[in-house]
């Protein structure tokens, strides 16, 4: 790790070059690059699968950096959740639903479905906001009753390990 001083900021929304056409960078160079500016925490949260998490927890761990680990699933009828390992419990719940997930979509693909979500929560804390969320969506289409209700839902599923983030990445809207 880096000498420069540590920041309170930490990137939870990091994916890797194994999100095709989503990250570029390997899981090796997240993490040296984090430690280069000062980071002692990174999350590495690829899409539908932990097709990173094994170089980063290796690359992590060798340098000091804290890793967590997560992943981004789609829902069937559009949107994701970002879902980070808080146990071993989390990530053997999030193995299992990745696996519902792709064994149910085409070859390539990844559904999965808000009550296999509910059976997986154990473990995992949950990011409902931002990027290709259903709750942001529904805010973004004005459907403030609709949000209401699938916040409320996520609310029930995670309790205090739902966390709705901001996020302004030069989006005008």
């Amino acid at each position: 790790m880096s000498s420069r001083s540590r920041s309170p900021y930490v990137e939870l929304r990091c994916r890797s070059a194994f999100s095709f056409l989503e990250g570029a960078s390997l899981p090796e160079d997240l993490v040296a690059r984090a430690g280069e500016i000062g980071h002692d925490t990174l999350a590495l949260a690829d899409r539908d699968g932990l097709y990173g998490a094994p170089r980063f927890w290796k690359a992590a761990r060798a340098t000091g950096l804290r890793p967590i680990v997560g992943a981004e699933a789609t829902l069937e009828g559009g949107g994701r959740l970002l879902l980070l390992v808080e146990s071993r419990t989390g990530y053997r719940n999030l193995c299992r639903l990745l696996t519902l997930g792709h064994a149910r979509a085409p070859k390539g693909g990844c559904a999965v479905r808000l009550d296999e979500v509910e059976e997986a929560s154990d473990g995992l804390v949950c990011l409902a906001g931002a990027g290709e969320s259903p709750l942001t969506e529904a805010l973004r289409r004005r459907d403030e009753d609709g949000a209401r209700a699938l916040g409320a839902r996520l609310r029930s599923i995670f309790g205090d390990r739902l966390w709705v983030d901001v996020q302004r990445s030069l989006d005008p809207r």
